[in-house]
């Protein structure tokens, strides 16, 4: 799995591609929360509309959980904002809800159309 940040308009857009990697998704969010243009509280998109997430396991979801409680302070009290393009992403992304929850500051949206996820974060 790789990814790209890329700071535009108060956003933050984190673009995932390639086979998803349970550990690659803690070296994201400490890369995020090192960027230059970061603040606790950066609304920000996480763009895996190129990613291949079938290798992951329910095992693999709840460390990915795991790994946001880490960096809930860093993050802060923050809007997310989760664009896939394949079900099996939406469903991916729909069980680390249900991991995540509690664990952090952040309100996350699952969306499938990048203007709308935009939206909503400026909103």
């Amino acid at each position: 799995m790789e990814f790209t940040l890329h700071y535009f308009d108060g956003l933050l857009e984190v673009k995932t591609f390639g086979e998803a990697e349970c550990v690659k998704f803690r070296e994201m969010l400490e890369s995020m929360v090192n960027h230059e243009k970061w603040n606790p509280g950066t609304p920000f998109l996480i763009n895996h509309s190129d990613l291949n997430s079938e290798n992951l396991t329910v095992t693999d979801i709840q460390s990915i959980a795991e790994f946001n409680s880490l960096y809930k302070d860093k993050i802060g009290h923050s809007k997310c904002a989760h664009l896939v393009s394949r079900d099996l992403e939406y469903g991916m992304v729909r069980m680390w809800e249900v991991y995540v929850e509690g664990k952090w500051y952040v309100t996350n949206k699952l969306f499938r159309s990048r203007d709308e996820a935009v939206k909503w974060l400026h909103g």
